[in-house]
């Protein structure tokens, strides 16, 4: 932190307050991700745990989200207010559109350069803000995708990257779970 000088006391404080909302959200961050750790690992019934993720991650991290992965047999886990089906649909239309790649539309102004302004003029007709579709992967296994949409009101904004680590983090932890469970599906299958 910036040490205090008697020539700007506004911008000390300035300073001093960002700093304070920084790390802040930083702890929020580190303990959300603790939180989808622990429900993964504590969710008794496996057929549970994707399903408990996509709860817990709105309306923290998101509006609405929408889990397509190997544990849930593909069949889609969605959280969401019905406001949002429809932007849920659109984004997962664009991710098959861009080949199952990574997807992110945002306004924000560290992910505006990996915007599609096109993606971004949809996704505010669908009466949302920012959105990201990520495939799951672990070790090379694809296992399914996760779409993540925020609306205008969303308490966090427009994804940002700090977001979309955090959101990236959370896909690479239901990724392994989908990897194990295709390992236990298999070992339980000889």
């Amino acid at each position: 932190m910036p040490e205090n000088g008697p020539e700007n006391p506004t911008e000390n404080w300035n300073t001093a307050l960002r700093y304070i909302a920084g790390r802040k959200a930083a702890e929020e961050s580190l303990g959300f991700l603790a939180h989808i750790s622990t429900t993964i690992q504590q969710t008794t019934q496996l057929k549970e745990v994707v399903p408990a993720v996509a709860k817990a991650c709105v309306p923290f991290l998101a509006s609405a989200i929408s889990l397509g992965s190997l544990a849930t047999h593909s069949q889609l886990v969605v959280q969401s207010p019905t406001e949002f089906s429809t932007a849920l649909e659109g984004v997962r239309g664009l991710v098959e559109d861009n080949a199952g790649q990574r997807l992110v539309i945002s306004e924000h102004e560290g992910l505006v350069k990996q915007t599609d302004p096109s993606h971004l003029t949809l996704l505010h007709q669908w009466k949302a803000d920012s959105a990201v579709g990520l495939p799951l992967i672990y070790r090379g296994l694809r296992g399914g995708h996760l779409f993540l949409l925020r609306g205008q009101g969303h308490r966090r904004g427009p994804i940002s990257p700090s977001d979309l680590a955090l959101i990236s983090e959370v896909a690479d932890r239901v990724a392994a779970f989908n990897a194990f469970s295709i390992q236990l599906d298999a070992t339980e299958g000889l």
